[in-house]
């Protein structure tokens, strides 16, 4: 159906309306006049002006404009250095992961890889949904309470994170990130076994070795923060720090990841 397609009404006097064709201004001669314009008007500027005043809305509250295209860090308000310039930002890293409190007992430090993507409410203020994976190992304890001659943990998590940015100076700026959601740890333990060997004239027994899994998830939290440095484009080196803390079975897990990557 074509909004701009106009009936004409009576009306009493000369009036003023769009012209469905050359979309100009122009005057009736005889007397009649198009309510359909003003359908055509609110269809064609009104309501893509509305859009677009919601949609760019978010940044002008806070002063500044997203900058979706390159543009060298010293031309940008000073605010515009350190943030978010886009609606959408994306993340990825890794680094070294320290366990603390009573797990460390059980687990050894190790790395850590993170990658995250999410949405920018302002330039300073962004939701992300992340995704962790930490390599650790099993401590001499731990092999030692499980019989093993060979252990490792693995964790891994599913996050959800508001991200607050402000600026420090020039390109360099900071965030503070916290949140929480599912997680997941995984420990093996490589154990000695006896197995039966069956033969003709009966069959005998064998040393062998055993994997045995044992997973626990929970819920957690997390909350850290990070530096970043503006490198252009958009695009900024990021050192964090985020403490995480687990609800496993048997005693809590803590640790602290730290990651070194890029940020959008």
């Amino acid at each position: 159906m074509d909004l701009c397609r106009f009936r004409a009404y009576p009306s009493t006097k000369d009036e003023i309306i769009p012209d469905p064709e050359t979309f100009s201004l122009k005057k009736t001669s005889n007397g009649t006049m198009n309510t359909g314009a003003t359908k055509c008007i609110f269809f064609q500027w009104v309501i893509p002006a509305l859009a677009f005043a919601l949609l760019t809305a978010p940044s002008l509250a806070e002063g500044y404009a997203y900058y979706p295209f390159y543009r060298p860090v010293d031309s940008l308000p000073a605010t515009g250095a350190a943030l978010g310039p886009w609606p959408w930002n994306f993340n990825f890293g890794g680094g070294p992961t320290t366990v603390v409190g009573g797990a460390s007992q059980q687990i050894n430090n190790g790395y850590n890889f993170n990658v995250g993507t999410g949405y920018n409410f302002t330039p300073r203020l962004g939701l992300t949904l992340e995704f962790l994976d930490a390599g650790l190992g099993a401590t001499d304890a731990a092999l030692q309470q499980n019989g093993a001659i060979d252990g490792t943990a693995h964790m891994w998590s599913v996050t959800l994170e508001p991200v607050w940015r402000f600026r420090i100076g020039g390109p360099v700026g900071a965030y503070i990130i916290g949140g929480g959601g599912y997680y997941e740890r995984d420990m093996r333990f490589t154990e000695p076994v006896e197995v039966f060997v069956p033969t003709y004239h009966g069959g005998f027994y064998a040393r062998g070795l055993e994997d045995v899994y044992q997973h626990d998830g929970a819920g957690g939290v997390n909350v850290g923060a990070g530096i970043t440095y503006n490198l252009g484009w958009g695009t900024k080196l990021y050192v964090e720090a985020r403490y995480h803390y687990v609800f496993t079975a048997g005693g809590n897990t803590e640790i602290i990841p730290v990651t070194i990557g890029f940020r959008w």
